[in-house]
C-alpha cells in the first residue's frame, strides 16, 4: 500500500490506490446488500460441507495407498509362506513313509518267532501221559504289514460316504499294530486229571502264554480205557524286555 501526501499547496491529489481498503470496502459493501440470515448460513455450510469432502477425501486416498501397500506385503508373504509349508509337507509325508517301513520291518521281525515260543513252551509244560491231538488258532490271521484291508469283493458305497471315509481315515495316524492278538486252542488226553491241573498251571506260568482256560472236559474211550479229553484256550503274551536274548549273527568273510 503506498501513501502520497500533497506537499504543494493547491496541487490536485492523484488518484487514491485500492488496497485492501478497497477491498474490505468491496466485502462490506457486499454484505450489506446481503440481508438474510439463511442465506449466510447457506453459504457457510456449503463452504464447510467442500471442505470435509476434501479432508476426507484426502484422508480416504491415503488410507487406501496404505491397504493396497499391506494387501502386496500380505500376497509376498503368502507366496513365500506357500512354497515352505509344501516342502514341509513333502519332508513329512517323506518321514511319515519311512517310518511307516520300518514299523512293518519291526511287525516282521517281532512276531516271526511267536508259534516257535508257543510250541517251545507247550512241549515244556506238557506232563506225563498227556498227549496233544490238535493246536490250532482261534484269531483271524493277520494280513501282511501294510495290506489293504478293504475286501475286493465288498460293493461300493456312495460317492458321499466314500468320501466322508477317506477324509476320516487321512485324518487319522498312520498307525501299525506290532503285536497284534494270537489266541490258539489245545486239544489233548490224558490219564490224569491231575495232569490236566499241571499241564494249565505250566503253560500259566510260560513269560510267552496267558488266559490259560478250560473251556470243554469229557471221558472218551480210547483203546477200552478211559481217558480224559480236554480242551483249552489260551493266547500269546508279549514276554519282559530281560526274557529274549538277542545275539548278533557274524558270517566270517574270506
Amino acid at each position: 500500500m503506498m501513501i502520497e501526501i500533497n506537499l504543494l499547496p493547491g496541487a490536485k491529489k492523484g488518484p487514491r490506490s485500492k488496497g485492501a481498503a478497497g477491498l474490505a470496502a468491496s466485502l462490506s459493501a457486499m454484505g450489506g446488500g446481503i440481508r438474510d440470515p439463511w442465506l449466510l448460513g447457506a453459504a457457510a455450510s456449503v463452504v464447510i460441507a467442500v471442505a470435509s469432502v476434501g479432508i476426507l477425501f484426502t484422508a480416504q486416498n491415503a488410507r487406501a495407498e496404505e491397504i493396497t501397500e499391506r494387501l502386496d506385503r500380505a500376497v509376498r508373504d503368502s507366496t513365500r509362506y506357500d512354497k515352505v509349508l509344501s516342502a514341509r509337507r513333502k519332508l513329512t509325508a517323506e518321514r511319515d513313509s519311512v517310518y511307516r517301513q520300518l514299523q512293518i520291518i519291526r511287525t516282521i521281525d517281532d512276531n516271526r518267532y511267536n508259534w516257535a515260543h508257543i510250541l517251545d513252551e507247550v512241549s515244556r509244560a506238557l506232563p506225563a501221559y498227556t498227549w496233544l491231538t490238535s493246536l490250532e488258532q482261534t484269531t483271524n490271521i493277520p494280513l501282511p504289514p501294510g495290506a489293504d484291508t478293504v475286501s475286493t469283493t465288498t460293493a461300493p458305497v456312495a460317492a458321499g460316504a466314500a468320501a466322508k471315509r477317506a477324509a476320516r481315515d487321512e485324518a487319522k495316524a498312520d498307525t501299525i499294530s506290532v503285536h497284534q492278538p494270537l489266541g490258539f486252542k489245545l486239544v489233548g488226553q490224558t490219564v490224569d486229571i491231575q495232569a490236566l491241573t499241571m499241564f494249565m498251571r505250566q503253560l500259566e506260568s510260560s513269560p510267552f502264554i496267558q488266559k490259560v482256560a478250560l473251556s470243554k472236559s469229557e471221558i472218551v474211550i480210547v483203546d477200552n480205557k478211559d481217558v480224559t479229553q480236554f480242551e483249552l484256550t489260551a493266547e500269546y503274551e508279549v514276554p519282559a524286555p530281560g526274557v529274549i536274548q538277542t545275539t548278533p549273527l557274524v558270517v566270517p568273510v574270506r
